[in-house]
């Protein structure tokens, strides 16, 4: 078994306009460890998303992947080139090895169906044979993130921001997949709540052994959560290491400035 769930060679990602196309993802290599968090970080419009709908083929047009190859080596599994399947190939991988964590908890449940409902129509999708098994299972999953029984008969609705987001965790490893695909998950929430957030993402990978893709801006989120860090800018990797030494010593301007960027306690706005 590779000691890389995910190997990203050369990926480029454009969106088509009336003047040509706009390089949005430009030549991305970047090898994900199994059993890591990797810290995607960058500031609004550096290609963070981009790159992750990409790699969970959920680019929409005028977006469009024009070359590279991401190859996915989930456990149990024979490796595949994430960019060449389709059809039903893609469905199997999703969610049973390969899952996502959307970006804007507040508006990623369907607000007219109850929280097991949610569960339910993702664990039958791609997993039938755990049909039997729901009611036991559900409530286990919310446990693993904080959450109580009783939040599986609720509606959106009735559920804080931090809730909602613990509800997609919980959603996100329901089938224990080998990589999940975290985008902005500390988004609109305050500090406690962010704090609580991290902290249930740092379980999963202890309790599941999930390996994580957190994508950020926020470099205080890498600094509390990743063991690893890739900086981007421009749709360019500018710096890739050890979340530790990137910190003590950044190689980049660009990183420099992100990690300057962080608010720290008593100094005063310019």
């Amino acid at each position: 078994m590779s000691d890389s769930v995910l190997e990203i060679k050369g990926l480029e990602v454009a969106y088509s306009t009336n003047r040509g196309d706009v390089k949005a993802v430009r030549g991305i290599d970047l090898d994900v460890r199994r059993g890591e968090i990797l810290g995607i970080a960058g500031e609004s419009g550096s290609g963070k998303s981009t790159l992750a709908v990409a790699l969970l083929r959920l680019l929409k047009a005028p977006g469009k992947v024009t070359g590279g190859s991401v190859l996915f080596n989930p456990a149990g599994r024979s490796p595949v080139d994430l960019l060449k399947v389709h059809g039903e190939e893609l469905r199997v991988l999703r969610w049973s090895a390969l899952s996502y964590l959307p970006q804007g908890s507040m508006s990623s449940l369907n607000p007219v169906m109850r929280v097991q409902d949610q569960f339910k129509d993702v664990i039958l999708e791609h997993a039938p044979d755990r049909k039997n098994s729901l009611h036991e299972l559900i409530p286990r999953l919310l446990g693993q993130v904080g959450l109580e029984p009783r939040v599986a008969r609720m509606y959106p609705h009735e559920l804080s921001g931090g809730m909602k987001q613990r509800v997609l965790m919980a959603i996100a490893v329901a089938l224990e997949p080998d990589l999940v695909i975290a985008d902005e998950p500390t988004t609109a929430l305050d500090v406690t709540i962010q704090r609580v957030i991290l902290q249930s993402l740092a379980d999963l990978r202890t309790d599941f052994g999930v390996t994580l893709m957190v994508i950020s801006h926020d470099m205080g989120v890498h600094a509390q959560l990743a063991d690893r860090v890739a900086v981007m800018y421009e749709g360019q990797l500018v710096e890739v290491g050890d979340v530790r030494q990137v910190f003590k010593d950044p190689q980049d301007a660009y990183t420099r400035q992100l990690i300057e960027s962080i608010p720290k306690v008593g100094r005063r706005a310019s």
